[in-house]
Formats: structure tokens, sequence, C-alpha cells
């Protein structure tokens, strides 16, 4: 295969958020929503770019010297960001185009986005929808090639019925794409340059235009506000709390259970309702916590005992009992 690069996506302010934050850097168990979709890309390669926007500064600071960055001035559309990143890439290869707010998206999902992309001058990441309003409608002809991608607020009312829809992820053909980007317009009810008019222009070309689709419709959907971000942190709660379980965790109420993505916790531990476990946790094996029990940054070594207990920063001992209704706060925390 060509060699593999890909491009982020994160220079959108996300409005619907209503936050001074960027949108990508919104936190979902612990972790900056950016940096799912980085970790993931970054298992296949190590040429990544990240554009940048709104908040720049800050989404370079998440990341220091890890990844180069593009700088896009003024967000004129998904081909203009990506336009803004052809001067960082090679003139052939593979390109993966990948939103910055789709934290659900995996390494193996991409895997199966670039096996299917074959000699295609495009595959495009798709998945179906019982309501598809708001989003772009994917449009193929009867050899179930995509023809084109019609945005939601220009699709007449008979291609608004298509349940298919573009989830912002894309493979390319790194050459071909060079070609046609420069070629965009801004012919459209957004006056915007969209990277899938790209498409349309590969397909009348006469070049090979290919789908995957993902069959779980949460996975390949942006997150655009609050009631998305929620819906997001519990699928991935979910992810960790069943990978926990598996490793010998017992949550006898899983769906009040709450822990972030880089906690650590020992086989033989018994996790009561209620609890809250963030970032930077270490729980030894065979300990009890809870009910009603939160830790931050804590080191709780085997076999403690924390009852409806706050913990911050702070070390519990092997066969400690803490509680109940003890707060612990290290003068050295963040939080504190």
């Amino acid at each position: 295969m060509n060699q593999l690069w890909a491009v982020v996506l994160a220079a959108g302010e996300g409005k619907r958020m209503h936050s001074e934050l960027p949108k990508v850097l919104h936190s979902l168990c612990g972790r900056p929503m950016l940096s799912y979709i980085t970790g993931s890309v970054s298992e296949l390669t190590d040429n990544v770019l990240i554009v940048v926007g709104h908040g720049a500064s800050q989404v370079r600071e998440l990341y220091k010297n890890k990844y180069n960055f593009v700088f896009q001035e003024q967000q004129l559309g998904t081909g203009h960001a990506v336009l803004q990143s052809l001067d960082s890439l090679p003139s052939e290869g593979t390109l993966l185009i990948l939103c910055g707010d789709t934290p659900l998206l995996t390494s193996q999902h991409l895997k199966s986005l670039i096996s299917r992309h074959n000699e295609n001058a495009v595959t495009v990441a798709t998945t179906n929808l019982p309501d598809p309003s708001g989003y772009g409608r994917v449009i193929r002809d009867d050899r179930k090639r995509v023809k084109c991608i019609v945005e939601d607020r220009d699709a007449s009312k008979q291609e608004k019925k298509i349940s298919e829809i573009n989830t912002g992820t894309y493979c390319f053909d790194l050459r071909l794409l060079r070609e046609y980007l420069p070629r965009l317009s801004t012919d459209n009810t957004q006056q915007e340059y969209y990277l899938t008019d790209v498409v349309s222009l590969f397909y009348n070309d006469g070049y090979k235009t290919g789908v995957y689709v993902i069959d779980d419709n949460r996975v390949g959907l942006g997150i655009n506000n609050r009631a998305q971000l929620a819906e997001a942190t519990m699928l991935i709660r979910e992810k960790i709390n069943y990978r926990l379980m598996m490793q010998g965790v017992t949550m006898v109420d899983p769906g009040s259970t709450y822990i972030d993505h880089d906690v650590k916790i020992g086989p033989d531990t018994t996790l009561l309702p209620n609890c809250t476990i963030e970032k930077g946790t270490a729980v030894g094996k065979g300990s009890l916590i809870g009910p009603n029990s939160h830790l931050i940054a804590a080191k709780v070594e085997e076999r403690a005992v924390i009852k409806q207990s706050y913990l911050e920063g702070v070390t519990v001992e092997a066969g400690e009992r803490v509680g109940p209704f003890e707060c612990r706060i290290s003068g050295n925390s963040e939080n504190y």
C-alpha cells in the first residue's frame, strides 16, 4: 500500500457547544475529545497533521511537539481546510481525512475503511440513520458507487428521504486530491468549499468512488452540542466499565459507576453504586470502594476499604479503612 497520511480537521469553533473552550478539547471520561481520534489514527501512521483555527494555541498546547499543525486562518469549509494542508503532504500516497469531533471512531474502523479503498479515488465512511435530518446524503448509482454527496441544506425533497449519510471520514488518493481540490467552488447555500464536492468531480470523470458503511450509526457521528457529548461519554464509559469487569472488577451497578479512561483497578475489587473514579487513580486488588465515593488522582493500595468519602491526590495504605464521610485532599492537588 502507498504511504499513509492523515489530516485531522480541528479548526471549527463549535458554536452549538456555547463554550469558550474549543469544541475538540471538551472532555469525555477524563480525556479531550480530539485525543480519541488522534490516538486511533496514530495506531496506523505517524504521519498526522492537525488543522487548527479557533483555539489553535490551546490545541497545540495539548500535544506540545507530538504532531504537526496547519493553521486555517479563515474557516471557509472542509475543502478549504484540506487545501491548507497540501504543502505539508507528499505528492502522492493514501490520505485519511478525519474530523476531530468523532471520538468513537476506533483504529479498527479506520483499518476497515482503508481495506475498502483498494483502487478507489475516494472511499467515504457512511452510515444509515432513522432520521438523517441535518446530514449530507450519499447518492449512489445503480452499481452502488457514490455519485455525489448532497448537503442537507442543498438536498431536494427526494434526496432528503435517503437514510445513508456522510460521516465526514474519507480515504483519498492523494495525487488525485491534489489535482481536484483547486477546482472546488462556493456555489452552495453556505458559500463554502465543500470537500464532498470532490467526490462528484471524481465520479463524473470516471474514477472509482466507494463506501465503507459503519454498522453502528452512533460511531461515526460528530459531536456538535452538549447532549451529543453526554451520549458519546456514556458509550465510552460503558466500554471502560465492560473492560474492567472482564479484568475481574465487580461493579454492583455499572450504570452509576463513572470511571475515567486511564484509571487502573486491580482484580477482586468491588465498586458499590454511585462511585466516581477520575483520571490518575490506581486501586489495588481486593479493595472495596463505595457507595457514594469520589476519587481523583488517588493511590489506593491492596485490600483498602473506602466508604462514602472524597479523596484527591492522596495515598490509602494497604488494608486501611477510610470513612464513612471522610474528605482527604493533598495540598499538592491541582484541584485543591
